[in-house]
C-alpha cells in the first residue's frame, strides 16, 4: 500500500530541491544497524568525522520504519527496495512456519540440508542492486555486513559479492547468497587472514583508554535487572585475557560489542572498493554497508551512558577515514546513510529521565497465557506458539470453532494485562490499511502492524506491549540490557542523510520513510524502479517521476 505523502509533496513544492550531483559512478548506502534518530539528533553536532560530514547534506532527521516489527531484518529489508515488509515478506529476524512447524530465520534457505545456509530466498520483491543490474549489466553491486541477515536483505538476488562477519572466521560469502568463486572469496580470505594472525600475536584494543571529552559525565553505575554495570570505559565485561583465542566467543562477543568492530567492516569495504574499482568504471555501482556495533553496543550497555558515546565517536571517525579514502581516489559518489531501527535505552536508566519504563518477562507472559487457556479451555497442550510475545500464533489444530474460542480467551486475557497497550487479530491488521496520504508519524497502531503483515509468516494476533516496557531480565554479563522491536515511534524513527560533494545542506523537518529510499536512489543514477510503496524524494533529486503505482 503507498502512501504518497500529500504533505510532504506540498512542501517539497514550496522549497525549492536542492540540485541533484552529476550521476554518481558509485552510490554508497549504509545502515548503522539500531541507530535511532534521538540518538543521532543527541551526537550530532558532538561529532567531527564522518556523521558530522553527512550530517552537513540533505537531513531528515524525523524519517521512519513505518512498520511495527522493528527488527533487523525486516527493517534493512524495506531500505533498498522501496516496499515495506508485508510486500518483501520479511516479517521478523524469526518467524514461525505453520507448515514445518518450526521456527524460521529471515535468511534461512528454505529446503536446504545446511542449516547455516544463508541467502534471499525468502525476500519477495527485487533491490536496487537488482533493478541496477537489469538495467546495467556492467554495474557493480557488493554489500557487506557484521550480520548475515542485514547483508543479504540490502544486496537482493543479484549481487556480484555479499559477505557478512561469522565469528571467529571473518568475513565470509556462500553461493546460495551470491556469487562465491574465487574472485569473490579470495579477497576476505585475505582479509580475514591478516587479520586474525595480527591478534593471535597481539589481540587489538576495543575500547578507547581515554574517553572523548563529552562522555565521562555520562559514566555512571547502574543495576540493570539483577546485573550490576559500572558504567566506566572500558567496561569490565570487556577485559580479554591476553593470550585468549582470537576465534573463540569469549573474545568475538566483546569485539561485536565494542567500538572496534565497525572499523573493521568500514576496512573491508575500503579494500573491496579497490579491489573491484568500484566507482572507476564506465557504469554506476552500489556498495551496500551495514554497520552492527551500535545495535551490539546498545543491546549490552543500553544507549544513553558513555558506551554508547564514546562508540560513536569511534563510529564517526572511521566514517570519516572510510570516505577520506574514496575521496582519495577521486570516486565521483553519493551516500545514503539511515537505519534498520531505533531502540530504547534500558528500562531503569529510561526511568531515571522520567520515562513510565519497565521490563517485562516476554517468554513469562506466554506461558502464563497457555496457563490460562488450557486451564479456561480444558485443553491439554499449549495452543499458543511465539518466541515474540508480540507475534501469537495459534497452534492449536484445525477445528475452527476451537480456534474462535481461543482467539476470543486469548484477546480478553490480554486487555487484562497491565503490560499489554493493545492487541489485533489479523483479520484487524489486514483491514488497517492506512488511508492514501497519512503521514507515517501518525499511523494508528494497527497500521503500522499493517504495514509488516504477510498472511503466510505472521502470527495469528499481534500484540503491542506498553510503551517504553523492555523485554528480559538482564542477570549476568552480556546479558541484553536495553531493546527494540516495538511499534512505538522511538524503535520506529530512525535519520535519513543524504550526501554527495557539492551539496547544499539542508535540514528537511517532514516524515519521510526508509522505503523512499531505493525510488530516490534509482532517479539519482537515472534508472527506473517499478512499483514500491515508497516514492521519490523531490526534496533530494529536483524532479521526480510521476507515481506509477
Amino acid at each position: 500500500m503507498i502512501r504518497h505523502g500529500l504533505l510532504l509533496l506540498g512542501a517539497a513544492l514550496l522549497t525549492a530541491a536542492a540540485p541533484p550531483p552529476p550521476r554518481p559512478k558509485l552510490i554508497v548506502a549504509i545502515s548503522v544497524d539500531q541507530f535511532a534518530s534521538d540518538l543521532f539528533v543527541r551526537y550530532r553536532n558532538r561529532l567531527t568525522g564522518g556523521i558530522r560530514r553527512l550530517s552537513r547534506g540533505i537531513v531528515f532527521a524525523n524519517g521512519y520504519q513505518s512498520h511495527a516489527a522493528t527488527e533487523t531484518c525486516p527493517g534493512h529489508s524495506t531500505i533498498l527496495t522501496g516496499m515495506h515488509p508485508a510486500a518483501t515478506g520479511i516479517i521478523a529476524n524469526r518467524w514461525y512456519d505453520r507448515t514445518t512447524k518450526a521456527q524460521v530465520y529471515c535468511v534461512a534457505v528454505p529446503g536446504s540440508a545446511d542449516p547455516d545456509a544463508r541467502g534471499p530466498q525468502n525476500l519477495r520483491v527485487a533491490t536496487l542492486g537488482d533493478w541496477l543490474k537489469a538495467a546495467s549489466p556492467a554495474s557493480r553491486v557488493v554489500a557487506v555486513s557484521g550480520k548475515d541477515r542485514a547483508a543479504i536483505t540490502m544486496a537482493g538476488h543479484h549481487a556480484d559479492a555479499v559477505y557478512w562477519w561469522v565469528d571467529g572466521k571473518g568475513f565470509l560469502t556462500m553461493a546460495t547468497a551470491g556469487p562465491a568463486d574465487d574472485s569473490v572469496t579470495a579477497p576476505a580470505a585475505a582479509f580475514d587472514r591478516a587479520l586474525f594472525d595480527g591478534w593471535r600475536s597481539e589481540l587489538p584494543q576495543l575500547w578507547p583508554t581515554k574517553l572523548p571529552a563529552d562522555c565521562p559525565a555520562l559514566v555512571r553505575p547502574h543495576k540493570f535487572g539483577a546485573l550490576d554495570l559500572s558504567g566506566e570505559v572500558p567496561p569490565a565485561d570487556s577485559t580479554i585475557p591476553s593470550g585468549t583465542d582470537p576465534t573463540k566467543a569469549e573474545f568475538q562477543a566483546r569485539l561485536r560489542a565494542s567500538p572496534a568492530f565497525d572499523p573493521l567492516t568500514l576496512q573491508f569495504a575500503a579494500r573491496l572498493v579497490d579491489q573491484r574499482r568500484l566507482g572507476r568504471g564506465a557504469a554506476t555501482d552500489l556498495l551496500a554497508i551495514s554497520l552492527s556495533s551500535t545495535d551490539y553496543v546498545g543491546h549490552r550497555y543500553g544507549n544513553g551512558g558513555a558506551e554508547m558515546c564514546a562508540h560513536l565517536h569511534a563510529l564517526d571517525q572511521a566514517l570519516g577515514t572510510f570516505f577520506a579514502r574514496l575521496d582519495a581516489q577521486k570516486i565521483r559518489y553519493a551516500v545514503v546513510l539511515t537505519a534498520d531501527h531505533g531502540a530504547v535505552d534500558a528500562a531503569e536508566r529510561a526511568s531515571e529521565a522520567g520515562l513510565p519504563a519497565r521490563r517485562i518477562d516476554g517468554s513469562g507472559l506466554v506461558k502464563a497465557l497457555n496457563q490460562h487457556l488450557m486451564s479456561a479451555l480444558n485443553l491439554a497442550a499449549e495452543p499458543i506458539t511465539g518466541d515474540d510475545p508480540q507475534q501469537l500464533y495459534i497452534t492449536v489444530g484445525d477445528d475452527p470453532a476451537l480456534r474462535d474460542k481461543v482467539r476470543a480467551e486469548t484477546l480478553a486475557w490480554l486487555k487484562t494485562r497491565k503490560d499489554v497497550a493493545a492487541s489485533f487479530t489479523a483479520a484487524e491488521i489486514v483491514a488497517a490499511a492506512p488511508p492514501r496520504g497519512k503521514p507515517v508519524d501518525r499511523l494508528s497502531l494497527a497500521e503500522r502492524f499493517h504495514e509488516s503483515y504477510d498472511p503466510a509468516r505472521s502470527g495469528n494476533i499481534a500484540v503491542a506491549l506498553a510503551e517504553y516496557a523492555t523485554v528480559g531480565m538482564p542477570k549476568k554479563p552480556g546479558d541484553t540490557v536495553a531493546g527494540h522491536g516495538s511499534p512505538w515511534n522511538y524503535d520506529r524513527r530512525v535519520p535519513i542523510l543524504f550526501w554527495w560533494r557539492g551539496i547544499a545542506p539542508r535540514d528537511r523537518t517532514e516524515a519521510i520513510e526508509t522505503v523512499d529510499i531505493a525510488p530516490t536512489l534509482a532517479r539519482l543514477i537515472g534508472i527506473a524502479a517499478p512499483p514500491v510503496d515508497g516514492h521519490c524524494l523531490a526534496q533530494v533529486t529536483k524532479s521526480c517521476p510521476a507515481a506509477r503505482r
